[in-house]
């Protein structure tokens, strides 16, 4: 009798474990599917997303302990077989939630207790959304100012970094800064940034990061405490004397024997195309990284 009553219990604390642990997973599926009502901040809509997850988790339970085991394990089919849930991982989901941490527990000084290494919740979700590297107008753009600076012997010389030091020219040349709307974080869509070519530094992130890949670069957007940029993989590690000499020699002027300033992840190599640097590699304008979001090739 003893031994029943001690299964019985087990089962209880295992499933009232199980209703805990699905309530975040469930709400990151519905804030996916759902998407934020009118202007709401994906703060908010996540909130409610993980309310309405808790409280389904106690209906299900209450109404059998066997359908929450089966939500459970369906969640768990989700996250592990279902190629069309935008890339979302178990890593993935690992990550989100530190991110959610990160936001709950950041102070006023913007110190975190957890850092994410490859983008919050929220800002990776918003960042993937507004890229349009497959879209024409962004394609063309690319294609136009890609060739826009820069003799073809330096292509024939340096290969496709050329491309996108062009791009790269192109843009910050004549980027304009202008602040968001007040009380509102705008993520700009690379279709508008290209035509005013004016933003925070969000917009010019998302639209430098959109033209490299729609000619076909790899491009990744890094987030930092109050900061946001776009890195270029140029190469791998054994190239970087090459990649030096290319930026020096098409930027003369703006390296003017300074350094070149880059990430190494995997032996590739991925330079700084922020805006407030002025050639390819500029100094990077805060060292510490929060993120940093990745696209699919």
């Amino acid at each position: 009798m003893l031994q029943f009553l001690h299964s019985l219990r087990l089962m209880n604390l295992t499933m009232r474990f199980i209703q805990i642990i699905i309530v975040f997973p469930m709400a990151v599926l519905f804030s996916f599917y759902v998407p934020p009502y009118n202007s709401m901040d994906y703060e908010l809509h996540f909130l409610l997303c993980l309310l309405f997850s808790a409280f389904i988790s106690v209906v299900v339970t209450r109404y059998s302990p066997k359908l929450t085991l089966l939500l459970f394990v369906s969640i768990l089919g989700l996250f592990g077989f279902n190629s069309t849930f935008k890339n979302q991982t178990f890593e993935g989901l690992y990550d989100d939630y530190n991110a959610l941490l990160v936001n709950m527990t950041s102070n006023p000084h913007k110190v975190s207790y957890f850092k994410p290494v490859r983008g919050t919740y929220f800002q990776n979700q918003r960042v993937k959304s507004a890229m349009q590297p497959n879209d024409p107008r962004v394609r063309a753009f690319a294609v136009e100012n890609s060739t826009r600076y820069f003799h073809d012997e330096y292509y024939q010389k340096f290969g496709k970094m050329t491309r996108y030091f062009s791009l790269f020219k192109h843009i910050r040349l004549n980027w304009k800064y202008v602040n968001d709307p007040l009380g509102m974080d705008y993520y700009s869509p690379p279709v508008e940034s290209m035509g005013l070519l004016a933003g925070d530094c969000d917009d010019y992130a998302i639209l430098m990061a959109s033209s490299v890949m729609s000619i076909g670069g790899e491009a990744r957007v890094v987030i930092s405490p109050s900061h946001m940029y776009t890195e270029v993989k140029i190469g791998t590690v054994d190239d970087l004397d090459k990649i030096s000499y290319a930026i020096r020699t098409l930027f003369p002027d703006e390296v003017a024997g300074g350094k070149i300033h880059f990430h190494e992840t995997g032996g590739n190599l991925w330079i700084n195309f922020d805006y407030t640097g002025s050639h390819p590699g500029g100094p990077f304008l805060e060292p510490e990284l929060y993120s940093v979001i990745s696209f699919e090739k």
